[in-house]
This record gives structure tokens, sequence and C-alpha cells, in this order.
């Protein structure tokens, strides 16, 4: 239960290092002329100065993804291990940073083609990575299902 609480704990900070860092880039792009310098390159890519708003729904998906871990690791702090609120949360949390990812990937794929810019394969590793991870919360809702059934059979046994 202790590693729960210092994963939980580790969240909330994510969720705040996320925080700050989607306000820093808001206050950047709008409020600054520090984007101003990168206009000529915004030319290269296929949608245009508005590429970058896409690249922040991208985000705000994976944000609600964190946020629904960290309601799942509260869940399992109150509740124990095995219940189906926390597999539930964990679940949804999964499907936001698979869809995150893969929408994210196939920009990503697709900002690499028509800007011809090899930089770019970078961004490919982490959108991967957040499949990646997203695959693998949805691995740990199915167990936390599984254990959730079993402990309740065993209940009703004895």
């Amino acid at each position: 239960m202790r590693k729960i609480r210092f994963l939980n704990s580790f969240v909330i900070i994510l969720i705040m290092i996320y925080i700050i860092h989607f306000f820093g880039n808001f206050y950047l792009t709008f409020f600054t002329d520090f984007t101003d310098q990168f206009e000529d390159l915004y030319k290269d890519f296929i949608f245009g100065y508005y590429t970058q708003f896409i690249s922040i729904a991208f985000s705000i998906l994976t944000f609600i993804g964190l946020l629904f871990i960290k309601n799942g690791l509260g869940v399992i702090i109150k509740e124990g291990f095995f219940n189906l609120k926390s597999a539930t949360k964990f679940k949804t949390g999964g499907k936001l940073f698979l869809i995150s990812g893969c929408l994210s990937l196939i920009f990503s794929i697709v900002l690499t083609y028509s800007s011809q810019e090899l930089i770019l394969f970078g961004v490919m590793g982490q959108d991967f990575l957040l499949l990646v991870i997203g695959f693998s919360l949805y691995i740990i809702a199915d167990i936390l299902q599984n254990g959730n059934q079993l402990k309740q059979e065993n209940e009703l046994t004895i």
C-alpha cells in the first residue's frame, strides 16, 4: 500500500508539471512574440500555423488520462487493490492514452512526410511510448477486474 501511495504522489507531481508546462506554452503562444520567429517553419507543415494547436489537443487527451489514473490510484488506496472502480478508471485512462498516442503517431508521420524533416522521428518514439503505456494500463485494468472476480468468488465459497 505504501508503494501505491508513493505512485499516487508521483502522479500528482506529474499532473502539476503537466499543468505548468501547458500554461507556460499557452502563455508563450498567445501573450508573447516568442512564436513569431517560427512563422517560416510553420509554412512547411501541412496545417501551417494551426499545427501547434492540433498537438495541444493530443496533450489535453493525455492530461485527462493522467487524471483518470490518479483517481484509480486513489480508489485503490481507499478500497484495496481489486475493485471494479479502479479497474474502470485505469481502463478509461488507458483508452485515452491509446487514442492520444495513435492520433499523435499518425499526426507525426504526416508531419514527417510533409516536411521531409528527420528530426520528427524522436517525437514518434514518444508517441509509441504513449501507446505502450496505454496498452499496459489496459492490461492492468484487466488484471484488477479478474482479481476482483476471484475475490468475490472466494468470499462466496467461505
